[in-house]
């Protein structure tokens, strides 16, 4: 074992030092003292300093009445006092519920009615929407600022409990967060993830991707994501490494910044890739300081991961998998494997199990697809208020991804479609993965989505929904035939529609559901309906 290889240790009887818990970070602060810690806006955040607002904020807490078993939501930008209100929060004992902040006051509502929470925290730029947000669910909500300490503040008052709950120190199996999916479905889900799924993913993906303490990582995706919570932020405060908060992703404000505070990892979500390669090439103050970049949220072109590479020169390529009924990343391809060996999603991570499964549960030869499956220490105890996706997701000891894949004879991981989206066509199955990989193929193409719609006679056919380059003039008849060329004829869409922008949701994945809905019909919808933008 390495000596930047976290080591998780636990003599029977002796509570587990959690790395979710104030005690851990002021553990930190006795080891690296001014070193490492948070670094946002020109301020440092040592470990030493984010304990002590994190034990602030918790006492402050407990006399409003918060303690062990309420559910807590958080909405807060990347910035210092999202921190300090997870681990006080979960310094009580309480369960954290993160908000996106690009969500609307109605969907924090509905998310703060739906997880019964008691209280909303939230930092001073979204006041207003918190307090419109907390009278919606009849809680209390309350304020801080963004750097450390927060100097919370009333925003509304809730309902006054007679016996509220105590503060307790959280174990290992106790609920820490209430992880909303990203899905594209009308409702979405929350995993349940206790503080022993944060423990073993964060050591998970720090161990495999090789993280040290004297590494600087950038957190530029929201945080109130659980799986970049976790690699982002969370993995770096286990070794007692620094992290870096960005407001908001600004490809200007990035480049500035990595060379001044000598970013080593920079982890990428979905659409900050593409902005990051349109700068054709970056300072060579960045290419000596970055070390690692890291792509996840969706599969990445091996195209783009290409010119990736050769942007950064020196620095290591690196692609996870996973979702968030498995907290975090499950497998992770580094450096060579992540060019040569196109499409794979790498190799299983340490303390997770991962295999593929064909219909009737057994598990699948080499190269042969089947749906991904996944259990270990990592894997949600369930959803929340949710039996029936319970039941369906976690069956016979394993996680059901939903997710199709297949293995090759190194063990390497591959992703091939999703399970549910798979398009059957006059009763043949087509993946939708597959064909949009073939017609990105087409120099003419920016972005393309694949879904099924209805047809009277086959039933479903393919539909290519695609984003032109600019300026770009291509007929739907000669994309057909470029497709045509490489597909089997069951596979080639029938359908072409053009659009302005492809609908994704707050981590840049298509939002395949509201594309179905617009092409809902058989024929081609009006004009006005063809112009999808994305949403924000």
């Amino acid at each position: 074992m390495s000596r930047n290889q976290p080591h998780v240790t636990h003599t029977e009887g002796t509570p587990l030092l959690l790395p979710t818990s104030p005690q851990f970070l002021r553990l930190q602060g006795q080891r690296r003292g001014a070193h490492g810690g948070l670094r946002f806006a020109g301020t440092q955040v040592t470990y030493p300093e984010l304990a002590a607002s994190v034990d602030a904020l918790a006492a402050w807490l407990t006399q409003r009445g918060l303690g062990g078993g309420d559910y807590v939501g958080v909405l807060a930008a990347n910035e210092p006092a999202l921190v300090v209100m997870l681990f006080a929060v979960w310094g009580i004992g309480a369960v954290a519920v993160p908000l996106g902040v690009r969500a609307t006051a109605d969907e924090v509502a509905s998310r703060l009615i739906h997880a019964r929470a008691r209280a909303l925290l939230c930092d001073r730029a979204r006041g207003a929407l918190a307090r419109e947000a907390a009278t919606a669910a009849g809680i209390a909500a309350f304020a801080g600022a963004a750097a450390a300490p927060v100097h919370p503040r009333i925003l509304r008052r809730g309902v006054t409990r007679r016996r509220p709950p105590a503060p307790r120190t959280p174990g290992a199996d106790t609920l820490a967060v209430l992880a909303y999916t990203s899905g594209t479905t009308a409702a979405p889900k929350a995993a349940m993830l206790t503080h022993a799924n944060l423990l073993w993913s964060a050591s998970a993906c720090a161990t495999a991707r090789g993280d040290r303490a004297e590494g600087v990582g950038a957190c530029l995706a929201p945080l109130t994501h659980t799986p970049v919570l976790v690699s982002h932020l969370l993995s770096r405060i286990l070794l007692g490494a620094t992290a870096v908060l960005f407001e908001r992703f600004d490809v200007g404000t990035l480049l500035e910044a990595l060379p001044r505070h000598g970013i080593t990892d920079l982890p990428l979500v979905g659409g900050m890739l593409f902005d990051l390669l349109a700068l054709k090439h970056i300072p060579a103050a960045v290419r000596r300081s970055v070390e690692k970049v890291s792509v996840g949220g969706a599969t990445t072109p091996l195209a783009a991961k290409c010119r990736l590479a050769r942007m950064f020169g020196r620095a290591e390529i690196i692609e996870a998998y996973g979702q968030s009924e498995s907290t975090d990343g499950v497998t992770m391809t580094r450096g060579h494997s992540a060019i040569e060996r196109p499409g794979t999603v790498g190799l299983v991570n340490p303390y997770v199990h991962v295999a593929v499964q064909r219909p009737d549960g057994s598990i699948t030869a080499v190269e042969e697809e089947g749906e991904i499956v996944v259990s270990g220490p990592t894997v949600m105890s369930g959803y929340y208020r949710d039996n029936a996706g319970t039941a369906a997701a976690l069956r016979n000891g394993w996680l059901h991804t939903g997710d199709l894949g297949y293995r090759d004879r190194d063990g390497f991981l591959f992703v091939s479609g999703r399970l549910k989206e798979i398009i059957i066509s006059g009763g043949e199955n087509v993946s939708p993965a597959e064909v949009e990989a073939a017609l990105r193929a087409h120099p003419d193409i920016e972005d393309v989505a694949v879904i099924g719609t209805p047809h009277p006679r086959w039933g479903e056919q393919v539909t290519a929904v695609i984003v032109r380059r600019s300026g770009a003039r291509i007929a739907p008849a000669a994309l057909t035939d470029f497709a045509g060329k490489r597909l089997a004829s069951f596979k080639t869409p029938r359908r072409i529609e053009f659009v302005d922008h492809l609908p994704r949701n707050a981590m840049n994945k298509v939002n395949s559901t509201v594309l179905r809905q617009t092409f809902a019909s058989s024929s081609s919808p009006s004009p006005e309906r063809v112009g999808v933008t994305a949403v924000r």
